[in-house]
């Protein structure tokens, strides 16, 4: 029975983890930290305009604060919720004060990708759409990964004017053109 869920689970052949998933009590005490520690010198917030999403059925707006870096080729996302709602985010919150949350991955081909996740079993935990001020729009799934693999997984997929794009330096400085996002200043040392 496992080996068959595996073989299933095998043939979605999600691209590289690309991201790593951080809640936080307050993003910007964390960006500070996580700038020393991780020597990271540049940090970007994502301007939304609209956050649509699904937890356990129930649909509804989610306002977050989300900062964004890269260390390597891997981004860092740290989430700060900004209100009390129950969704994906405030489990990790009410447990530990927040910490390491989700791996993630960029795809083509959102729901295709999120059909085939399906269809392998992996149930999605919660899912939506973010709209930014200038027009990109994010679709992600966060799955259900926990007892297989001890963290939640999530699939994205952003577009700016309906093309496809990953996250990287050169694309948070293109959204900084359009009005997507905003570079955040650093206190000096």
């Amino acid at each position: 029975m496992i080996s068959e869920s595996l073989e299933e689970i095998g043939r979605v052949k999600l691209p590289k983890v690309s991201q790593i998933g951080i809640v936080v009590p307050e993003i910007g005490k964390a960006v500070y930290y996580f700038s020393k520690f991780l020597n990271i010198n540049r940090w970007f917030r994502s301007k939304t305009a609209s956050n649509d999403a699904t937890f356990k059925g129930e649909s509804f707006s989610l306002e977050l604060d989300i900062a964004l870096a890269f260390s390597g080729g891997m981004e860092i996302e740290l989430i700060q919720m900004l209100t009390d709602r129950e969704c994906i985010y405030s489990d990790i919150m009410k447990r530990q004060g927040g910490g390491l949350h989700h791996i993630g991955t960029m795809v083509r081909g959102f729901d295709k990708k999120l059909d085939q996740m399906k269809a392998a079993g992996i149930g999605v935990i919660q899912s939506g759409v973010i709209k930014t001020v200038g027009g990109a729009v994010t679709k992600y799934a966060y799955m259900d990964t926990v007892s297989t693999c001890g963290i939640i997984s999530e699939i994205i997929e952003s577009k700016l004017v309906g093309i496809p794009v990953f996250h990287n330096n050169f694309m948070m400085h293109v959204g900084r053109l359009t009005g997507d996002i905003d570079l955040i200043p650093l206190p000096e040392a």
